[in-house]
């Protein structure tokens, strides 16, 4: 039986982790025409507006925008 649950952690898990890549691309997908500069204003609203769910996706698309555009301003 124990092991049956931990096949399941284990789907569970890993479901989780999918959702959490996809709803990235997600972010990613809905920044993409967004500067750098909007993308830290979002970043900064969330963060005062306590949306911590959002932050780490938010920032990796940042981190990602300024990785393409390397004249913008550094990531924080």
């Amino acid at each position: 039986m124990s092991h049956e649950l931990d096949d399941l952690e284990l789907e569970t898990v890993a479901l989780s982790e999918d959702r959490a890549r996809a709803f990235d691309e997600w972010v990613a997908g809905r920044l993409s025409y967004w500067s750098v500069a909007e993308i830290r204003a979002l970043d900064e609203w969330l963060l005062a507006e306590s949306h911590f769910e959002f932050i780490p996706a938010v920032r990796a698309a940042w981190q990602q925008r300024v990785a393409d555009e390397p004249d913008q301003e550094p990531a924080a």
